[in-house]
């Protein structure tokens, strides 16, 4: 047996220590506070977690209208997704992102393919222009050769920019030169060639491509008779056999 260490008195305060194994809870050393008996759960406490269960209902129905609805769905009935910004979520969610602008290269208005060889001759101090219609975006693989060194100028006349007016992409002497190229405008783009020797010079281009023709200005070469006078002749071009590949 323990000795009850509280205060006299039937029931009294203090800490009670009850005799080990013999409290009705069962065996072990129980301590009860001295403010009277244990109360038992009852119908108390089953109204207090109905009121809890029901106002947490209500507080995630108010932030559903005030909140997610506005945000999500754009719909706003408290007004509370307008002073909150949240219908510019909404907004933003619902417009589709912009699709990137395409480059020109990447969708050129020119579909036939076309290829074009072409030799030349140049008579001593004689020059002229060769050049290719392409439509914006269009573009074209090259390569010329020459028999001797000529003065060259690889140029294009945009639309709309006035007569004579070029734009000049390259500039210089050389027997031969390749590449490719992509029409920054729509209009005509070629070379013009200059034979500064007192030989013939015999020049032969090769190229592949989107373009539509390709036209030859040549000036007449009688110096007196034809001073200023160019010829402007017109070359059609072909498509290369078997199944034409599309930009």
């Amino acid at each position: 047996m323990m000795e009850d260490v509280s205060p006299p008195g039937p029931q009294g305060p203090g800490l009670h220590v009850k005799e080990a194994g013999l409290h009705p809870k069962g065996p072990g050393l129980h301590a009860t506070a001295g403010f009277g008996p244990e109360k038992q759960p009852g119908q108390g406490d089953g109204r207090r977690l109905a009121l809890a269960t029901a106002g947490a209902l209500v507080v995630a129905a108010l932030i559903l209208v005030a909140a997610v609805m506005p945000a999500e769905f754009g719909r706003d009935p408290l007004g509370t997704g307008k002073a909150l910004g949240l219908l510019d979520l909404y907004a933003g969610a619902a417009e589709p992102a912009a699709a990137p602008a395409a480059s020109p290269s990447a969708t050129p208005p020119m579909t036939m393919f076309k290829v074009d060889s072409v030799t030349f001759t140049l008579k001593p101090s004689e020059g002229f222009e060769y050049k290719y219609r392409i439509e914006k975006g269009g573009g074209l693989v090259y390569a010329w050769t020459a028999t001797r060194p000529v003065n060259y100028e690889f140029h294009g006349e945009h639309d709309g920019a006035g007569l004579g007016v070029a734009v000049s992409y390259e500039k210089a002497t050389a027997g031969k030169a390749a590449g490719s190229f992509t029409a920054p405008a729509s209009g005509i783009h070629g070379w013009f060639w200059e034979n500064t020797t007192d030989q013939p010079i015999t020049l032969t281009l090769t190229s592949s491509g989107f373009y539509a023709w390709a036209d030859e200005f040549r000036q007449r070469f009688d110096p007196v008779k034809h001073k200023g006078v160019v010829d402007r002749t017109r070359h059609e071009l072909s498509e290369p056999p078997g199944p034409s590949p599309r930009q």
